[in-house]
């Protein structure tokens, strides 16, 4: 159960009920296994080299979830990457060679169906701030890609991004160089891949460093269910998938019948009965062995199609659905819809040679933009320079905000770096009259907003591509401008984090010491105490919604200054997520100190988390700075040196309710200054 929820979440297309069909097939697995390879071996030139071609979405997406990292904090970014880290060196010590493809810009074809899974995601987001009973529902956290692929980076692991989907480009490199597709889909049970398809859950990489993988063998699969492989795809465009709906197959379906059959040899029950899908694979893979072509298995089965849905509509047995106007009717069905859609299904699974070489300074993109797409800036793509959010801007004028946890009875946190993304737009179409589409939440739906370019006078791609627009420094200016300044003194790895923390705090405005002290602390954490605390999946029990919102609002700002940076062509060093934020260990922060009671509690805390209370102290005030009187509450240091929270404490003034059963408990309940120590430091 588990792998099949991971699986629906990592696939962006697939055939229904494949996936967990070929698991039961246990003929069609060849079980593979591979030890590190010794020194003496590598000096003796016997070092192995075995590529894999990689779905780099589909990995990022089972590495994060596997693990079980918290997501509702916001994310694990420093634990996730030392855990990618782990992975790939162990899949390298034992002669891997990784070669990753991410997905690209959207396909207009699928929008309806993104908006559907967006919409989805919130329903996941509803559930994970509001049950109170661990569902194990997940959402991967906005930034896993850039810890992800900065990881990849630093393990010389070549990295490139797809005009489009990456499994395409995947299985069409895994045909023309030889090697064995890494991926999380079912259609790559479908594909022609001479040399193989491992499921990412199924390359496991054991604490002792060897490999384990178990490899499809489509020849088995073919042989047990009695079909030629040549039939594969048609026999997945008859289960369904994004092209051809159930809608369309429901029909054909009925006319094969429900009678019990026969599961292939090595079919493995595990104690289960066979669902209702693997009865329909079988059924349409007997169907496809009595065919003498394609050609006359598809008029065989538009037929049957279309004689069934007339026996239905004559026996009243068509399912009903409502219209645009509200009434219900009878499904529709048109035999021309299934043609068109079964023949577009089948052209998916053809694998073209051009994809092969799909990743060079070429595109098949197009744009109006003045700067257009020369190969400087297609190839800064390919590198993740400039990211696929942003060529989406050029080519479709949209930007996907995809959902993150937060509270959804408020306005989207994608609101808060919207000034920011304005500029982006400004910079890539060199135009403010021509808005650029938004997609995010609204309410509980997801939905689109019109967005104007900013009107400020930015440099233009144009100009950043032909080297007119300035040097590093005065680029480095404008980003500034638009952000804020950066804190001083920070470390240039953290200096753009510090810049969208300063931002954040006038754009949500009450912002309160503890808030800002904890993102500090986060930020100053040791490495290894980091990567080896164990993050917990679940919820926790005191997790504040309201806190959650406002860091998502500063995820969001993160995000959008990188596309800014990015869009600038990087005047400023980007910035490391991993060493930036850590969800779990700045929500506990917060929930420690935003009522801590007593002169040494912040001090306390910080020995507990083994953090340097001067190189807190200076790296709060440098975040600040210039907005101390908008900060609620303070940090201070007391005439030992010590470091402590202020007379206003860590939220400003604490409004004690009144009871009202007695005099005394109304004079008792006043304003308590200091966190419950303001008196003790009034006397003082």
């Amino acid at each position: 159960r588990e792998r099949a929820e991971l699986t629906s979440r990592c696939q962006t297309m697939g055939v229904r009920g494949l996936t967990a069909f070929v698991d039961r097939c246990t003929s069609a697995w060849d079980l593979l296994s591979l030890k590190p390879q010794s020194q003496e071996e590598i000096k003796a030139g016997k070092q192995r080299v075995i590529k894999l071609v990689v779905d780099g979405s589909a990995l990022m997406y089972h590495l994060y979830f596997v693990h079980n990292f918290n997501c509702v904090c916001g994310g694990q970014y420093a634990q996730f990457a030392e855990h990618v880290r782990k992975y790939v060196e162990g899949l390298q010590r034992c002669g891997f060679s990784l070669f990753v493809v991410m997905d690209g810009t959207e396909n207009p074809a699928k929008r309806t169906t993104l908006i559907s899974r967006e919409n989805d995601r919130i329903k996941t987001i509803k559930q994970l701030t509001t049950s109170e009973k661990y569902t194990g529902k997940k959402v991967l956290p906005p930034q896993a890609r850039y810890a992800f692929q900065e990881v990849l980076a630093a393990l010389n692991v070549k990295v490139a991004y797809a005009d489009g989907e990456a499994d395409v480009i995947v299985a069409a490199m895994s045909k023309a160089h030889g090697c064995c597709a890494i991926s999380q889909d079912s259609d790559f049970f479908v594909y022609d891949l001479p040399v193989g398809y491992i499921p990412i859950s199924n390359l496991e990489v054991a604490r002792n460093g060897s490999v384990t993988a178990k490899r499809y063998n489509k020849a088995k699969l073919c042989a047990d269910l009695g079909v030629q492989p040549g039939s594969l795809p048609l026999l997945a465009s008859l289960l369904g998938n994004d092209y051809v709906s159930q809608s369309l197959l429901r029909p054909y379906h009925v006319s094969l019948g429900d009678e019990e059959v026969k599961m292939p040899a090595g079919w493995q029950t595990e104690g289960r009965e066979t669902t209702v899908r693997d009865q329909l694979t079988v059924r349409v893979a007997s169907f496809l062995a009595k065919q003498e072509s394609q050609d006359k298995a598809l008029a065989a089965i538009v037929e049957a199609a279309e004689k069934q849905y007339a026996a239905d509509l004559a026996e009243d047995k068509v399912p009903m659905v409502k219209g645009e106007d509200g009434e219900e009717k009878a499904e529709a069905f048109s035999k021309d819809d299934l043609s068109a859609s079964l023949t577009a299904s089948l052209a998916q699974y053809t694998l073209d040679p051009k994809d092969a070489a799909a990743l060079g300074t070429t595109t098949t993109l197009k744009t109006d933009a003045p700067a257009g797409l020369p190969p400087a800036l297609v190839q800064s793509y390919r590198d993740g320079k400039i990211e696929h959010p942003l060529v989406n801007v050029l080519v479709h004028k949209t930007l996907w905000c995809s959902g993150q946890v937060e509270d959804l009875d408020a306005e989207s946190s994608w609101l808060c770096g919207r000034d920011i993304r304005s500029k982006v737009y400004k910079i890539l179409l060199e135009s403010n009259s021509s808005p650029v589409t938004e997609y995010i939440r609204c309410g509980a739906k997801f939905e689109t907003e019109e967005v104007t370019p900013s009107s400020d006078s930015l440099p233009t791609l144009s100009n950043l591509l032909a080297g007119k627009a300035g040097n590093e420094g005065e680029r480095a200016k404008v980003l500034w401008a638009a952000v804020a300044d950066a804190a001083e003194g920070v470390d240039d790895k953290i200096k753009l984090a510090s810049a969208c923390i300063r931002y954040w705090m006038k754009a949500v405005g009450g912002v309160t010491a503890v808030e800002v002290a904890a993102l500090a602390a986060s930020m100053l954490q040791a490495k290894d105490d980091q990567i080896l605390r164990v993050s917990k999946e679940a919820r926790p029990p005191w997790l504040s919604l309201a806190l959650t919102h406002r860091l998502a609002s500063l995820q969001s700002v993160l995000v959008s200054a990188t596309f800014l940076n990015q869009a600038l062509l990087l005047p400023v060093k980007p910035f490391s997520i991993a060493a930036v934020y850590d969800g779990e260990f700045t929500h506990r922060f917060h929930h420690l100190q935003h009522r801590a009671k007593g002169v040494t509690a912040l001090a306390d805390q910080l020995r507990k988390d083994n953090l340097d209370p001067a190189a807190f102290l200076s790296l709060y005030k440098a975040l600040i700075k210039g907005m101390e009187d908008q900060v609620k509450g303070e940090v201070m240091e007391n005439m030992e040196g010590s470091i402590m929270w202020g007379p206003s404490g860590p939220e400003g003034k604490l409004e004690v309710e009144k009871s009202g059963k007695d005099d005394k408990k109304d004079k008792a309940a006043q304003p308590v200054l200091g966190g419950g120590f303001g008196g003790l430091l009034g006397g003082e």
